[in-house]
C-alpha cells in the first residue's frame, strides 16, 4: 500500500469516526430536548390542574353552596339568603378573573413559543395574577366575615368563631403556597424554554 493510499484510508477512518461522533451528539441532543420538553409539560400540567380546580370551585361548588343557602334560608332573613347570593357573585367574579389569567398564559402553546414570547406571556400572567388577587382580597375578607357570622348564628360563639377562622386561615395559607409554587414552576419553564431554544 502506497503512502498516498494510506493517507486516504486514514482520512476515510477519520471521516467515519466524526460521523459516529456527530450521530451520538445528535442522539444526545434529542434525548436532552425530550427531557427538557417533559419537564416543561410536567410543570405546566401542575398549573393547568390548579386552574381547573379553581374553575370547578367557581362553577360547581360556589353555585351549589349559594343555591342551598338561598333555598334553606329564604325566609330566615337577608343575613342568611344574602350570603347565598354573595357566594354566587364571588364565584362568578373569581371565575371571570381566573379565566382571564389562564387565557393570558396560554398553557397549551407556551412550550412551542420563542423565549421572548414565552417571557412576555409569563410576565403578563404574573401581572394579571397579582391584579386578580388584589381584586378578590376584599370579597374574600367579606366572605370570611359573613361565614363566621352565619356559622355562629349571628351570636358570639367563641368555639364556632375560632374553628371557622382556623379553617379559613388554613385554606388561605394553602392557596398562597400553591400560587407561590406555580410562580416558581413558571420561572423554571422559562429557563427550560431558554435551554431548549438555545436563546439568550
Amino acid at each position: 500500500m502506497t503512502q498516498r493510499e494510506k493517507g486516504f484510508k486514514e482520512l476515510e477512518d477519520l471521516k467515519q469516526q466524526f460521523a459516529l461522533l456527530d450521530e451520538k451528539l445528535d442522539k444526545q441532543r434529542i434525548i436532552s430536548e425530550e427531557i427538557v420538553g417533559e419537564a416543561i409539560k410536567e410543570k405546566l400540567s401542575h398549573i393547568e390542574r390548579w386552574y381547573k380546580k379553581r374553575f370547578s370551585v367557581s362553577l360547581v361548588s360556589a353555585p351549589i353552596v349559594g343555591i342551598v343557602f338561598l333555598i334553606m334560608y329564604l325566609g330566615k332573613g337577608a343575613g342568611y339568603w344574602g350570603f347565598g347570593l354573595f357566594i354566587l357573585a364571588v364565584g362568578a367574579l373569581e371565575y371571570l378573573l381566573n379565566r382571564r389569567c389562564y387565557k393570558a398564559l396560554d398553557i397549551k402553546q407556551l412550550p412551542s413559543m420563542s423565549m421572548t414570547e414565552a417571557q412576555e406571556r409569563i410576565v403578563n400572567h404574573k401581572r394579571l395574577r397579582s391584579f386578580t388577587d388584589k381584586v378578590l382580597a376584599l370579597p374574600y375578607i367579606a366572605l370570611i366575615a359573613w361565614t363566621i357570622l352565619v356559622a355562629s348564628g349571628f351570636a358570639w360563639n367563641t368555639v364556632v368563631i375560632a374553628i371557622t377562622i382556623c379553617a379559613m386561615a388554613l385554606s388561605i395559607s394553602l392557596g398562597y403556597c400553591q400560587q407561590k409554587a406555580n410562580r416558581k414552576r413558571l420561572d423554571a419553564v422559562l429557563r427550560h424554554i431558554k435551554s431548549l431554544r438555545g436563546e439568550n
